[in-house]
């Protein structure tokens, strides 16, 4: 394989891997913040015997809990799995790499190793990334998500070019490992349980007369449900009502669907203090269903959204181009912490030059990437790239944003990146080409930019708006 040879490449892995070793090695000790002290409770609990169990009125996905919950049993913390996220980072700027390999080749015909250079550019994104450097050593799901996504997608890839070979395992197989990845990225994020429509399309998508194709699809399905299936009988026996793998929408909604404006938890646009969100939720209706009933409360939000979705339809729908910002917030949770001072030792001006470059690389591939997507996606793997990203964003345009959320996303922007970072004037030439793209890519670059830009300024505390 190409990328077993490519020592640039490894020197790109060899460097990020470094860069998270040394975030983790100077401040590993770092305290929990929200989210991840509630994973730290719910491994402690499942370490104790206690099984997945609800948490503030949330029943979330059991994947990241059972990992922290099994290195608290094998290593007496659960902390411990940040060496694991650094290991998943590395995979994932090779999966990056072999994914815009394929996504660029024949940029360059006078040059045939133009794409590999394409490919490392990819790959450098995400090594160098600010705040993909955090969230290695952060205890969220994204990096472990993020590397299931990617290795889904290139599975899947497999598949369609496996489709006519002439052994069963060979173009039967990949479609089983499709099925079991998407199975697992389930059971991680609850959002990407309406995501398996999208791969069996792109398994059929120019091939509707194929009955291979179709069989991949139905194969995928069949295999999602065993890898799935057993947890959501056991959670549903558990709470009495049915569980596919989380219950958080009624929670989603009342965050975002309610009287005050969509809250986040963001450094610039969110309640950072407990004081300061309970004050905002005092403005908007009181959190129904009992805390300690997870389902009850999640059924009683999720008809309490609808109804405020019913009687506000407007503001709903005028509610979703913020939505959609908060979550391409350039600046992420890394920003929060280095305002709070939160990696103390280090000079201000660096913290300055890491929070610049952090929403710099994201700005960048958010734009570039998706410029690069119009342009240069094609077939199926145009439809499976675009359908997760513009399904992403749709979930959460209806429910609530945070820029965690776009952490799984960034990655299958970089792909697309590449090519046009390295090779503008060609990436450019080939665009015109087809009249329909530019079009796109209009639309696009114009829906985006201003979303991507609404909070740029507030990760500077002299620079909060526009």
């Amino acid at each position: 394989m190409l990328w077993r040879r490519d020592r640039t490449l490894w020197a790109i892995v060899v460097a990020g891997l470094i860069l998270r070793s040394l975030l983790l090695f100077f401040w590993g000790d770092d305290l929990c913040v929200r989210d991840e002290c509630t994973y730290l409770g719910l491994s402690k609990r499942m370490a104790e015997g206690k099984g997945m169990t609800t948490s503030a009125g949330w029943l979330w996905a059991p994947g990241y809990p059972v990992l922290l919950s099994l290195h608290r049993t094998l290593t007496g913390f659960s902390s411990t799995i940040k060496g694991l996220q650094i290991l998943c980072a590395g995979v994932s700027m090779v999966l990056i790499y072999v994914l815009a390999g394929r996504t660029w080749q024949g940029l360059d015909p006078a040059r045939v190793g133009r794409h590999r250079t394409a490919a490392r550019v990819a790959a450098a994104l995400y090594s160098f990334s600010p705040s993909m450097i955090f969230f290695s050593v952060r205890l969220w799901s994204e990096v472990i998500y993020a590397m299931l996504l990617l290795l889904a997608l290139l599975v899947t890839l497999w598949a369609r070019d496996r489709v006519e070979a002439t052994r069963l395992h060979r173009w039967l197989g990949p479609a089983l490992g499709v099925g079991a990845l998407v199975g697992c990225c389930m059971l991680f994020r609850g959002v990407a349980t309406y995501m398996v429509p999208i791969f069996m399309a792109s398994l059929v998508w120019g091939r509707l007369r194929r009955p291979r194709a179709w069989a991949q699809a139905l194969a995928v399905v069949a295999i999602v449900v065993a890898v799935v299936g057993p947890y959501s009988r056991h959670a549903t026996s558990t709470h009495g009502q049915f569980v596919l793998t989380d219950r958080t929408m009624g929670q989603m909604m009342w965050l975002g669907n309610n009287d005050f404006s969509p809250i986040t938890f963001d450094y610039g646009n969110g309640k950072l203090s407990q004081r300061a969100f309970k004050r905002t939720a005092r403005t908007g209706r009181k959190p129904c269903g009992k805390r300690k009933d997870g389902l009850e409360r999640d059924d009683c939000q999720t008809a309490a959204g609808k109804a405020w979705i019913e009687a506000n339809p407007e503001a709903f729908v005028q509610r979703m181009p913020l939505r959609v910002a908060q979550m391409l917030n350039p600046h992420s949770l890394l920003t929060r912490h280095l305002r709070w001072n939160r990696y103390p030792g280090m000079p201000q001006w660096l913290d300055e030059l890491i929070i610049a470059w952090g929403a710099l690389c994201s700005g960048l591939v958010l734009l570039i990437g998706s410029l690069g997507l119009a342009s240069r996606g094609r077939g199926g793997q145009g439809l499976l790239f675009g359908s997760i990203l513009v399904y992403h964003c749709a979930a959460i345009a209806m429910l609530a944003g945070l820029s965690r959320y776009r952490v799984p996303l960034e990655p299958l922007l970089m792909i697309y990146a590449g090519g046009w970072l390295v090779a503008p004037r060609l990436a450019w030439a080939e665009l015109r080409q087809v009249p329909w793209r530019v079009a796109l890519a209009v639309v696009v670059l114009a829906v985006l930019t201003p979303l991507v830009l609404w909070f740029l300024p507030a990760g500077w505390p002299t620079w909060r708006t526009w």
